[in-house]
């Protein structure tokens, strides 16, 4: 869904994944095709909120993009409350549509904008799928990533849970680079022509950062985040769930 940088967020809209132009457009059937398990993990997040949360809690979705993931959740748990955010107007429009033939729209508030735009408040629950890797990461510049962390820490009460879904690791060398390798193999087992990896591959190349897994703990530690916990690994996608500690801002 849509990107979020360091103080106000950046907008996916400038470079290769332009979700308000062509790829916005057709983003969600490319989702199917190239993050495994995308299904998959959206349920194994519900899975463990629901465990933590009960009926009543407010959700808000960072990214909300085409409104998958409300409408996954909201159809098991039409208690909760969502608010969702979005830089993308293209991706808001879809998403509305979605959670009004979901039948959703009473328990769903849409924000134009990014996380800063929404009021600071006590959510039990942010969750961000397919953010972070659009942001940059430069530590002594002030990371993009980082800023997000803390931003989406503060719209938490303490003890409430982040549930983070991202790219991650160095596709350069090593281990990470032959998972690479089955990742854009696995774009061919399900369907995707060679000038369509071709273009997808430039795209990762201009518009992917990458963060290998120790930095993304890093920074989600130095956001006040404990009892971090990878719940979810294919290829190169992980999902962690962690915990705003009391001193977390």
């Amino acid at each position: 869904m849509s990107a979020a940088g360091h103080g106000r967020e950046r907008s996916r809209d400038d470079g290769p994944f332009d979700f308000d132009g062509e790829y916005g457009q057709s983003y969600e059937a490319l989702a199917h095709t190239v993050i495994p398990g995308y299904e998959t993990a959206f349920e194994q997040a519900l899975a463990i909120l629901r465990g933590r949360l009960g009926t009543a809690a407010r959700i808000l979705v960072v990214g909300a993009g085409t409104g998958i993931e409300i409408v996954k959740f909201g159809a098991r748990q039409p208690e909760w409350r969502f608010t969702g955010v979005d830089p993308s107007r293209q991706m808001l429009d879809l998403a509305r549509q979605r959670i009004e033939e979901a039948g959703l729209a009473d328990v769903v508030r849409l924000v134009h904008g990014f996380t800063g735009d929404v009021e600071t408040g006590e959510f039990d629950a942010v969750t961000c799928f397919n953010v972070m890797h659009f942001l940059e990461d430069e530590p002594r510049g002030g990371s993009a990533k980082q800023a997000l962390l803390s931003q989406m820490a503060a719209k938490l009460r303490a003890g409430g849970s982040l549930v983070l879904f991202d790219l991650h690791g160095d596709p350069t060398g090593g281990v990470d680079a032959e998972m690479f390798g089955a990742w854009a193999d696995l774009w061919a087992l399900r369907g995707m022509d060679p000038d369509g990896a071709g273009r997808f591959r430039q795209r990762i190349s201009e518009g992917i950062h990458w963060a290998p897994e120790e930095r993304i703990r890093e920074m989600l530690a130095a956001a006040g985040y404990r009892r971090v916990h990878l719940f979810f690994r294919s290829l190169l996608y992980g999902a962690w769930i962690g915990e705003k500690g009391a001193a977390a801002t």
